[in-house]
């Protein structure tokens, strides 16, 4: 019996490989380079855990529940909210779902009482009709203004926030997807693993027999039954499964694929002196700032910093932005004596826009060839495990 062949060990090509491992059906996972996780890795420097690119663990995903031991991942979790930049002061915005009476604090500066009404309705909306609004096909910024959320609130607060998620300027991205969050930062928990993101990828991989797994494996050919390595190796294969990044998959599949595909970030590393008083929000920047956020990464999880040190990370849209510029920019909103930048990760493919492969994904299905990744789904590491489990059963029929 051939093997069922997966390409690429990102966490849809780790999900794919488990699901078969539990079915007992053999497969081969092929990874071009030393490491599994895609673009979930953590690094270690200078005593700092640096996720690749800011990132976090939304606990009330389906998949994430199902897929990996979170008591295994000593997960530690953001406050729910944000800190908000309001008379040239830090002012904590809390989930209305938790925060309670302390929300009319912020009336009318931040929120109105009709934004309040429209995010209770929101909510039950997403209860009872969630399927209607997750099929919504309007940007985001239209629907915004459409259900007349105040400018105070938008401006404040939602286009800030859902820039850093969308890591879209204009929150063009489908409405869907705002709803998708939306539920996820109202219903759920943002967390991290003590070890770091990388963590996810490490408890998948660890679970795999290590002899079905091939690093520095790179395929530079594919037919349908077979396909061709780097070094001239050849391997049959009943089905396969390519869970490469877009452009990776159309380039084996000679599909044309723009880079405006893509919704490109850059994260900062900067190591502080350790800081007495505690802050566990993530801080949006007003718009007009290269800097989107930024936040203490250590005081949510101890671990991302060695022992008498803080970890703050700041994200841009600009790829092109240096460290001390983006120091400079910090300083606008926060002390920055003593710290010391440690790395920077510029990553054009951070998010793939949603409805943009329709191409390669007739010429995957024409082909015989199963595609695993979030942009398959949603984008998000809900939409990397759920793609990679139905790639898994779409290989057994």
């Amino acid at each position: 019996m051939k093997p069922i062949v997966i390409i690429g060990a990102g966490i849809a090509g780790l999900q794919a490989a488990t699901q078969l491992h539990r079915k007992n059906v053999p497969f081969v996972l092929l990874e071009k380079s030393d490491r599994a996780g895609g673009r979930i890795q953590s690094d270690l420097v200078e005593g700092f855990i640096l996720d690749r690119g800011f990132q976090v663990l939304q606990t009330n995903y389906s998949g994430v529940q199902q897929s990996f031991d979170l008591t295994a991942l000593q997960l530690q979790a953001f406050d729910s909210g944000a800190r908000l930049w309001i008379r040239a002061q830090w002012t904590s915005f809390l989930n209305p779902l938790r925060s309670g009476l302390k929300l009319l604090d912020l009336i009318p500066h931040v929120i109105s009482f009709n934004d309040i009404f429209l995010l209770g309705r929101l909510w039950f909306n997403l209860q009872w009709s969630a399927d209607e609004l997750v099929q919504s096909n309007e940007s985001t910024s239209d629907m915004l203004n459409r259900w007349g959320f105040s400018e105070a609130f938008q401006t404040k607060f939602i286009r800030p926030f859902f820039r850093g998620i969308y890591l879209d300027e204009h929150l063009q991205q489908p409405a869907s997807l705002f709803f998708f969050y939306m539920r996820q930062f109202l219903e759920g928990q943002a967390a991290l693993p003590a070890k770091g993101m990388g963590a996810l990828a490490d408890q998948l991989l660890d679970s795999l027999p290590s002899e079905s797994i091939r690093f520095g494996a790179e395929v530079i050919q594919l037919s349908s039954n077979k396909l061709e390595l780097k070094g001239g190796e050849l391997l049959e294969f009943d089905r396969v499964i390519i869970a490469l990044d877009p452009h990776a998959a159309a380039k084996l599949m000679h599909v044309a694929l723009p880079e405006s595909v893509h919704l490109g970030s850059k994260t900062f590393y900067f190591s502080s002196p350790f800081r007495e008083v505690q802050d566990t929000l993530l801080h949006l920047i007003p718009g007009g700032s290269k800097l989107l956020h930024y936040c203490f990464l250590s005081h949510v999880a101890a671990d991302y910093a060695p022992k008498g040190k803080d970890l703050i990370q700041a994200t841009s849209l600009d790829l092109g932005l240096e460290p001390e510029e983006a120091l400079r920019l910090l300083a606008e909103y926060e002390d920055v004596q003593g710290l010391k930048f440690l790395k920077a990760y510029a990553i054009p493919r951070s998010l793939a826009k949603v409805g943009a492969f329709d191409a390669l994904k007739q010429t995957a299905a024409s082909k015989g060839f199963i595609l695993a990744g979030d942009y398959c789904e949603m984008p998000s590491l809900q939409g990397a495990l759920v793609s990679g489990e139905k790639a898994a059963i779409q290989s057994l029929l």
